[in-house]
Order: C-alpha cells, then sequence, then structure tokens
C-alpha cells in the first residue's frame, strides 16, 4: 500500500507541475501583450503588445470621429464635431488596457484572462474636451437648456394663507453630455439627447409647510395725508422693503435692518422729520410712521420689546405712547419673536391708509386695549425774538404747542377682570411760543436789519433726527 501511495502521490504531483507549468508560461505569453477579452471603448485590443493596440486603436478611431455627433434637445439641435473639440489620448488608454486585472501572481493572472475570456471588459477611450468647446457650442446648449428654479411662496387670501409650490430648475449635466458623446462616437446613430440635471428651489413647499404660517395674527393700521407725495413715496418704498419678511420663532426683528438706510440712491424723497423740536425736510421723512405701526403689532402679540424710542415731539397718526422712532445708525426698533411660531409681515398702502399684518399659526384672541395716561402736560416756554422789520412797540407771537409725560398701559382682560401692564414712560417736548417784538427805527435813513436777539426760558433743543 505504501508503495502505491506513494506513486499516485507521484503522478499527481507531475500531473500539478505539468498544469502549473502550463499555466506559468501560458501567462508569461502575456507579460509584454494586453491580456485577452479587453476593450478599449468597442476596439478589441487584446492579445496585441502596446505598440500593435495603439496603432490599432489610432486607425480605428480616426474614421470613427470624422462625421459629427448631432445633440438634441425637445426644440433645438446642434452639430458636434469631434475632431475639432476632442483630444484622445491612445497612450494612456493602451496603458491602463495592459495593467487591466494584472497581478505579479501568474496564477492570479491566469484566472483574470479566463473570466475575461468569458465575460469581456470595455474600458474608456481616454479623452479630453478643449477648452474652446465650454467658451462655444457647451455655452450655447446651457443657455438654451438652462431654467431657473422658482422659489415656493406664501399667498395672502383675505385672513388665510395659500402656498405656492416651487418649480424646479434645469442645467446642462456636462459631465453626462461628454460622457454621452464619447459612447456615441462608435455608434452607426450618432445622436445624443442631452442630458440636464435639476436644480432645487432654495425654498420649497415642504420648507414652508415647516413654518405653519396659515392665518392672519392680527393687523393695525394708520392714517396718512396722501397729498404729501414726498412723505407717501416713502412710507410705501420702506414697506415694501419688509413685505413677506419672515421672522422666525426667537429671532429678533430690527426695523433698521430689515429696511435698510434711506437714501436718496434707494429712491427716497426729502419730507417732513423732527429735528431740534422742529419739523424740517429731510430724506426719508415719514418712514417712522412704518415702525410706529409695526411696534403697534407687536405690543398687541405681546412681543418682547429690545428697543424703542418715542419722537421728540408728538405725532398725528398714533397716540401718545404708541409711536416708536427710527434714524438709520442710530435710533432703532427692535423686538424679539417670543410668540414660539414663524411670524410673517405683511404691508399694503392703500390710498391714505398704512395696513400692517402679521401671519402666523393661529389668530390673536387675546382680549387688549392701550390706555395713554397722560401724567403732566408741559406748557410751551416762550422765546422773545426782536424783529427789526416790524414797527417798534408792535408784536406778534407764533403759538407753540405743550408738551406731555405720558404712561403707556396695556389692559388684558383675565378671567373675567381688567389687569393692566406698563408699557412705556414717555416725554413729548413742548414746542416753544415764539413773541415777536418790532424794533424798526422810523426815523433811520437806511434799513439795517441787525442781529436777531434772541432770550428764552425753558429752551429745549433736540438733536437727534426723528424720521
Amino acid at each position: 500500500m505504501s508503495r502505491r501511495l506513494t506513486l499516485i502521490l507521484a503522478v499527481l504531483l507531475l500531473c500539478l507541475s505539468s498544469v502549473l507549468l502550463y499555466i506559468f508560461f501560458e501567462t508569461t505569453n502575456y507579460n509584454s501583450k494586453i491580456f485577452p477579452g479587453i476593450y478599449v471603448a468597442d476596439f478589441y485590443v487584446g492579445e496585441l503588445s502596446k505598440e500593435q493596440a495603439e496603432i490599432k486603436l489610432r486607425a480605428a478611431v480616426r474614421d470613427y470621429i470624422k462625421g459629427p455627433v448631432t445633440l438634441i434637445t425637445k426644440n433645438k439641435k446642434w452639430l458636434f464635431y469631434p475632431a475639432e473639440f476632442i483630444e484622445f489620448n491612445f497612450k494612456e488608454s493602451i496603458d491602463r488596457a495592459f495593467v487591466s486585472g494584472r497581478n505579479k501572481f501568474f496564477l492570479h493572472n491566469y484566472i483574470t484572462m479566463l473570466q475575461y475570456k468569458k465575460n469581456p471588459i470595455h474600458l474608456p477611450l481616454v479623452a479630453e474636451f478643449k477648452e474652446n468647446v465650454q467658451e462655444g457650442t457647451f455655452k450655447e446648449i446651457e443657455e438654451s437648456v438652462y431654467a431657473e428654479p422658482k422659489d415656493a411662496f406664501f399667498k395672502i387670501n383675505g385672513d388665510l394663507v395659500d402656498i405656492v409650490s416651487d418649480v424646479k430648475g434645469q442645467e446642462l449635466d456636462v459631465d453626462n453630455l461628454k460622457k454621452d458623446i464619447i459612447e456615441a462616437l462608435w455608434k452607426k446613430n450618432k445622436v445624443v439627447n442631452i442630458p440636464v440635471k435639476q436644480i432645487q428651489a432654495r425654498k420649497t413647499r415642504e420648507d414652508l409647510l415647516k413654518m405653519n404660517i396659515k392665518v392672519k395674527v392680527t393687523e393695525f393700521s394708520t392714517k396718512f395725508n396722501k397729498a404729501l407725495k414726498e412723505r407717501t413715496q416713502n412710507i410705501r418704498l420702506s414697506a415694501e422693503k419688509i413685505n413677506g419678511l419672515i421672522i422666525a420663532p426667537d429671532e429678533v426683528f430690527s426695523f433698521n435692518d430689515a429696511v435698510g438706510e434711506r437714501t436718496g440712491e434707494k429712491g427716497y424723497k426729502a419730507a417732513p422729520i423732527f429735528f431740534r423740536n422742529e419739523t424740517v425736510p429731510g430724506i426719508g421723512g415719514g418712514v417712522c410712521q412704518l415702525s410706529s405701526t409695526i411696534y403697534n403689532l407687536a405690543l398687541i402679540t405681546d412681543m418682547e420689546i429690545i428697543e424703542r424710542s418715542n419722537h421728540s415731539l408728538p405725532v398725528s397718526y398714533v397716540p401718545l405712547g404708541r409711536d416708536a422712532t427710527v434714524n438709520y445708525n442710530h435710533i432703532d426698533l427692535k423686538f424679539k419673536n417670543n410668540t414660539g411660531g414663524y411670524i410673517m409681515i405683511y404691508t399694503e398702502v392703500m390710498d391714505d391708509t398704512l395696513t400692517v399684518k402679521f401671519y402666523g399659526s393661529k389668530k390673536n384672541e387675546q382680549n387688549v386695549k392701550f390706555v395713554s395716561e397722560v401724567v403732566r402736560k408741559i406748557p410751551p416756554p416762550l422765546i422773545i425774538k426782536k424783529d427789526n422789520n416790524m414797527e417798534k412797540g408792535k408784536t406778534r407771537i407764533k403759538e407753540g404747542n405743550p408738551g406731555y409725560q405720558v404712561r403707556l398701559w396695556k389692559i388684558y382682560g383675565v378671567n373675567g377682570r381688567e389687569e393692566k401692564k406698563l408699557i412705556s414712560e414717555d416725554t413729548y417736548n413742548p414746542v416753544p411760543s415764539i413773541l415777536y417784538v418790532g424794533e424798526k427805527d422810523e426815523n433811520a435813513g437806511s434799513f439795517n436789519p441787525g442781529p436777531s436777539n434772541e432770550t428764552g426760558r425753558n429752551e429745549i433743543m433736540e438733536n437727534i433726527t426723528n424720521e
């Protein structure tokens, strides 16, 4: 048994050695050849040396790139000439084919060759598109197929809010177009449907749904004199700036940040403003009516007031204590959205009325009212001015206006009884009365107005401009 077993093992070893020797020489035969079963593009390069494969590949490709490739969309087509716009790297393509599946172990190489013979592989022909194709044909195609995405947006429908869905855009898929062109070169029908990729809108319907803005929370309106066209223009322009603005939960709203600087370059006109207790023309006059209107909405909805200043003088469009002056870089209106939900601002200027509305997740059901308590009425001071153009001994007076110290109270209805909360204490300066005293000398030979002397009591000067 021992001799027989030894003989059998010797025969098996001899057979195995023969097989291994065959495999070794078979793989060695491909040390300088590309493995069988390998294609570059649609061209068979297997079993060839690198030099033979490159010569074959160049000749084959030369015939295929003579004619154009037709690039088409639904409505348009372009002729693309590959010989003009594409450079082929034959050497690199053949180098890749040569190393494909190759390993330092001959058994591995033999198994790979068997696999390739059974299931041939197609490697891409290395190609590079010239720069001029980006500036020429591709640019023209890109401009033709490009469609800008459209954001979803809220649309006001009375007291309710609808959502207009977003629309996806599209742009040229350059990478896939290049790939498709190369693949089309080896086909009889050299036609490529131009590939595009979608562009998502920045704001989608799903984004807006998450905000849960559905109904009008509350609104507040103020009146203005529409005959003052410049002031009306300023109100309208500033209102447009914040129309549709969304305040996120816990976000601090800044009027100056939202509206921006009020300049002539941006369309704002010179209209009445308060300056040093007087009404004078100033760029952006009237914008304070918008800030005051918004301030009242913030009060109604119990927003946390971060920054607010009253005017130096009383205004006509809201009761005392319920105004909010602004001046870019100096005075701002700021409040924090502490409602727990998103708030959208909607503005409307119709005829002689400015209306601002808050939209959110639910209506404001709170029963509140505001009471302006005049704590003290400040009489206007008297300023005496000499008038060298009025006859001596005569006088005339320009009546001033009183000032006020005011407390604003918010009255709540709680469990069938009223509770009140102090909102602010404000002071409005009086406008001085001016007494003009005539000083004209009837015997003077010539008119000389001379200096205009002033004396004043309790003179109050306000140096900050109120828009």
